[in-house]
């Protein structure tokens, strides 16, 4: 049993490194091309005949680049955010420095069963503060949210799109929160007003995430005797997370504005691991139990036999269902419908398509798309007013908000490989020994397949109402070959 508690360093060097290198008045952005540098090129640049900067060098190596003109640091010393051109980025930090911090406790009763074999049953829990939002180690301060909108029929049959009722960037929550008086847009010749886009405060090195796992553990522990080692172990867990990445290509999580949204089921996280190794020395040869005083020349050929062997089944890595509408109901954010039951997934045989093109697995079958009843698509109606589309155990959410599925709700296929090594030990003299050796990864030449939210070449898309490749499991898990073998000679001296 125990409790302890570690710091981490977290962005402590961005804090104080890129936060004070890369942002103004050190760090400016200054882009040279052939077309905005003609006055030391000699090239031309005038409307209908500019020259192309694909094809033409933006300035010699005996010219130089351009001299650079620093702005004029005012004298409060405060620079917009974006700069005066409103083209840097800057690496921002919170005012309260946080470190991140894991309290880590567990609990274990061990019992020796036999003279050589143990079991152990734990439990192990960890929480973390002040860590990283997804991936990290920054995130976007300033996202869109959610807000109410309306899908008014223009085209008798045909479906509308959302149309918020605030505006994209009017929705920030930064938004016009800064002006700085002496700079002007040189757009509308009025001081520079920030945040209202989604570029300026994109790199935000917040630490202000957590995250938790609790876990039960099993182990058996059989220590070497008569030529037997084994250690068999299984875990039993949960790991959940804050989240700002979405690989689906549906749009991702609004952390910033919507931590719940963001919150769910770690991307590495197998709630089940059963690993097993074991290694065994066959009992035949001299010396063993079997043929224990055979001769030599025969022992070169029976005895010295070692077999290793590694398995490991786990449960599926998490992944999040997608639709292929959200554009009926909102204008950001991930994608997701509202579930109202579980929908079918699970590996089905290798396809071969028809007319050629890369064999892959079906993980599920995409429903039907999730489409308004055409009868009621009127000229004038709301369809936000309308009652829900509805395909499988999928529907439409309502306007303006997200489905209830949640991040990472599914899991894809299980997980099974075995690695095994056979190798024989010759005795050449009492100080000299050799040993052949060969390795098989994937011994049973099993695909490990994949369908997650990370691995981009393995999931086709997780999209559940889509066509295209939507559902289909396109390769072996990232990392993972089919059997290998491996064969090496070792001489020990």
């Amino acid at each position: 049993m125990g409790y302890g508690r570690s710091y981490d360093i977290g962005v402590f060097g961005s804090n104080f490194g890129h936060a004070v290198t890369q942002n103004l008045p050190v760090l400016a952005n200054q882009g040279v091309s052939a077309s905005n540098n003609t006055a030391n090129n000699g090239l031309t640049c005038a409307p209908g005949n500019c020259v192309t900067d694909a094809y033409f060098q933006a300035f010699t190596l005996d010219q130089g680049p351009p001299a650079f003109s620093f702005p004029t640091i005012p004298s409060n010393g405060v620079f917009p955010l974006g700069g005066p051109a409103g083209d840097v980025q800057p690496r921002m930090r919170p005012t309260k420095q946080r470190l991140p911090t894991v309290d880590a406790w567990n609990a274990t009763i061990q019992r020796q069963l036999t003279n050589t074999i143990s079991l152990e049953v734990g439990y192990i829990g960890n929480k973390g503060t002040n860590g990283f939002a997804g991936n990290g180690p920054a995130y976007d301060l300033n996202p869109v949210p959610l807000g109410p909108g309306t899908a008014v029929v223009a085209t008798a049959g045909s479906t509308p799109s959302f149309t918020p009722t605030t505006p994209q960037d009017q929705r920030r929550p930064y938004y016009n929160r800064f002006t700085y008086p002496g700079f002007l847009d040189p757009t509308t010749g009025l001081p520079i007003v920030c945040c209202n886009n989604g570029v300026v405060m994109g790199n935000y090195f917040g630490n202000d995430a957590n995250s938790n796992y609790n876990a039960l553990e099993v182990k058996i522990d059989k220590r070497f005797s008569h030529g037997l080692q084994l250690m068999s172990y299984y875990t039993l867990s949960r790991a959940y997370n804050h989240s700002t990445d979405n690989a689906t290509g549906h749009g991702n999580f609004l952390y910033a504005v919507d931590k719940k949204l963001s919150y769910g089921p770690d991307d590495m996280n197998r709630t089940h691991v059963w690993v097993t190794n074991l290694l065994y020395e066959l009992p035949v040869g001299r010396g063993k139990a079997f043929g224990g005083n055979m001769n030599r020349g025969l022992d070169a050929i029976v005895g010295g036999w070692q077999i290793n062997n590694t398995m490991n089944w786990s449960g599926g890595l998490p992944w999040t269902p997608a639709i292929g509408e959200c554009n009926f109901v909102h204008d950001t954010g991930p994608c997701m419908p509202d579930a109202h039951g579980k929908l079918h997934v699970g590996s089905g045989s290798l396809t071969h398509p028809v007319g050629g093109g890369n064999p892959y697995v079906t993980y599920f079958t995409p429903l039907p798309a999730l489409a308004y009843d055409t009868s009621q698509l009127t000229v004038g109606t709301d369809t936000c007013s309308l009652s829900r589309p509805t395909t499988g155990v999928f529907s439409l959410p309502g306007c303006g908000s997200d489905g209830n599925v949640g991040r990472n709700s599914y899991r894809g296929p299980h997980y099974f490989g075995d690695d095994m090594a056979l190798a024989k030990n010759f005795t050449i003299t009492e100080r000299v020994r050799a040993q052949f050796r060969m390795d098989a990864y994937n011994v049973f030449n099993h695909p490990i397949l994949d369908f997650s939210s990370q691995d981009y070449n393995a999931t086709g898309g997780t999209c559940i109402d889509c066509g295209g490749n939507n559902g289909q499991i396109r390769d072996i898990l990232f990392g993972t070959t089919m059997r290998e073998l491996q064969f090496g000679l070792k001489l020990i001296f």
